[in-house]
């Protein structure tokens, strides 16, 4: 066989996707048990015919028995109607107890003559001989009928009980299931967390919750049909149980997100499961995860939160990563309030300040524009920025706050003089969003005494463009009043091409990766691809993240325009009087 033959069939095993003995099992592995066949089910569907006849003998000797409370006439009958009976009824429990270690033929044998004792019990006691019950003037066939009749109720109602909880015993697993992917669901989720907390905490073990989530699945949805994508979440679903241990659970737990847990698991070798189940990934889809420990005083609110901000980091990362939740610290009586109400808070007061970072031209080292980038007002309210954005986001809130992020980076620019573009950020659900329309946009300039001219809506890339067709008609409306566009993180981020050429920008900006990293091969193509597609459409192309002179002078020989980092200034609130000093060089107009 060829070196690459033997590669190809020891691939899967490398990648934990074949054989499990191939992966070194993690603590507390099993195998998973194998798919049974249906050869493999013959002994057991012999075990129930065993047993359903080893019922009906027994019921025969019972009847049988219970049919010598009416005595026959001649005591030779009563002596061969009970020896029937024993029989039976030894027969019977044969078959219940040795039918599985049985071989075929005497299995068999057991059965014909088990059925024909029954019979014979059943015949010998029905029949028709005089006789008197007591003092019911009832003959003996007419007793023996009624005892029929009482047994067979017994047996009917045994058996409506036994079906009626076989039948909400399934009722609970379906409700605890998903039905789409055969998982868990939200409610198993929620009842199974909270029960792990207690199992770890008793027995001090450690356990990890992973939340995973398909990117780019609404476009692949769109793309390729509602029914592909739930053919591909089964699959995927599929392979993870394969892959996942005997003691992991696993729940859909809203879209195409899914949580784990993973048991007596610390935080690396989740690291190395959930790589596991990101390169099981059908249709070459990819999945981004956050990760998070429990520290032992967690609720299960909490817990989620951790993790669900981790995921969050690894979206606003550029998506196809693992992102681990910091381990939280004990809760101070200060931070008592939830960031849910912290956020609602930063929204009613207003409680949002914008910070100003230069962007300057390479070639010459002026400033030539600022960008607006917001930040809470810490003087009131106590959160981080990623917090923030991804809080309102999980709330639902991710418009409002967009708004009223670029309202405060249009009042806190007054300083900035006429002429000199303000990048400011927008996300793309705030920019499409028909509450907030450029009517409203142009109001607020107008208070700020600012011209659309001076302003250049940046593009930042949180979430899935949804209309390609609405983002266009909103595009045009605002370039209409004179309004130019940027797009954020170009080569990272979610749907890059489509809102490339969705908006046709005005500034293209370069992604920080790219820029850190040019001096390889591929970044630098990727550079440079950007700056052809930006020359192509007469935009000017803008490096983010430049912290040294010579990454500076480096982008300046790829076709930069403009550079923006901490090499050039930090971002600072308004200063008490404006550089400008600075401020000499403009950018030309937009289109």
């Amino acid at each position: 066989m060829s070196a690459a033959g033997a590669q190809a069939r020891r691939l899967p095993r490398i990648l934990g996707l074949g054989q499990r003995d191939a992966v070194t099992p993690l603590p507390g592995e099993t195998t998973r048990t194998p798919q049974v066949w249906d050869w493999q089910r013959r002994p057991q569907r012999r075990l129930a015919r065993a047993r359903a006849v080893a019922t009906l003998c027994a019921l025969g000797a019972v009847f049988a028995l219970l049919s010598l409370s009416a005595p026959p006439t001649r005591p030779l009958d009563a002596l061969a109607i009970g020896a029937v009976a024993v029989a039976a009824f030894a027969v019977a429990c044969t078959l219940w107890v040795r039918a599985g270690a049985t071989s075929g033929a005497r299995l068999g044998i057991l059965l014909f003559g088990g059925g024909m004792l029954a019979v014979l019990a059943v015949g010998l006691a029905m029949a028709p001989r005089a006789g008197a019950v007591g003092s019911v003037d009832l003959n003996r066939q007419q007793w023996l009928l009624t005892l029929a009749g009482f047994m067979i109720a017994a047996f009917t109602i045994r058996r409506l009980v036994v079906e009626l909880r076989d039948a909400v015993a399934q009722v609970e697993r379906l409700s605890r299931t998903d039905q789409l992917t055969g998982v868990g669901n939200r409610w198993a989720w929620d009842e199974e967390l909270p029960r792990e907390m207690a199992r770890a905490r008793r027995d001090r073990v450690p356990f990890t919750v992973a939340l995973l989530d398909l990117d780019r699945f609404d476009a692949f949805n769109q793309l390729r049909g509602h029914p592909e994508g739930d053919r591909l979440l089964q699959r995927m679903a599929a392979t993870w149980r394969d892959v996942l241990r005997d003691s992991d659970f696993i729940a859909r737990y809203d879209g195409a997100q899914f949580a784990l847990l993973l048991r007596q698991c610390d935080v690396e070798n989740a690291m190395v499961i959930v790589e596991r189940l990101r390169m099981g990934v059908p249709d070459d889809q990819t999945v981004s995860a956050g990760l998070a420990r429990w520290n032992g005083r967690d609720t299960a609110l909490e817990m989620m939160r951790r993790v669900e901000e981790s995921l969050v980091a690894a979206k606003l990362g550029g998506r196809d990563r693992v992102r681990i939740a910091e381990s939280a610290s004990p809760v101070a009586a200060s931070d008592a309030t939830k960031w849910n109400g912290v956020v609602q808070q930063l929204l009613d007061e207003r409680s949002v300040v914008a910070a100003y970072q230069p962007i300057v031209e390479l070639n010459s080292g002026a400033i030539v524009a600022y960008e607006a980038l917001a930040r809470p007002n810490r003087a009131k309210i106590d959160i981080s920025v990623e917090r923030m954005f991804s809080s309102a986001q999980r709330m639902g809130l991710g418009r409002d706050l967009d708004w009223l992020c670029r309202r405060a980076a249009l009042a806190g620019a007054t300083w900035v003089p006429s002429g000199i573009p303000v990048f400011i950020n927008c996300n793309l659900s705030g920019l499409v969003d028909p509450v907030h329309r450029v009517d409203q946009m142009l109001l607020v300039l107008q208070a700020c005494g600012r011209e659309p001219q001076d302003v250049v809506l940046e593009i930042t890339e949180r979430e899935l463009v949804g209309d390609l067709s609405r983002l266009k008609m909103v595009v045009s409306a605002y370039r209409r009043e004179g309004f130019r566009f940027a797009v954020d993180d170009v080569g990272e981020g979610h749907s890059t091409l489509e809102v490339l050429a969705a908006t046709t920008p005005d500034f293209v900006k370069i992604a920080r990766s790219l820029v850190i990293e040019a001096a390889s091969a591929g970044p630098r193509a990727a550079v440079r691809a950007v700056v052809a597609f930006a020359g192509e459409i007469g935009a000017y192309t803008i490096a983010e993240g430049i912290e040294t002179q010579s990454t500076s002078d480096f982008m300046g020989r790829l076709g930069v325009h403009l550079g923006q980092g901490w090499l050039f200034g930090r971002p600072e609130l308004p200063p008490a009087t404006a550089p400008r000093t600075l401020l000499s060089t403009t950018i030309p107009g937009g289109r």
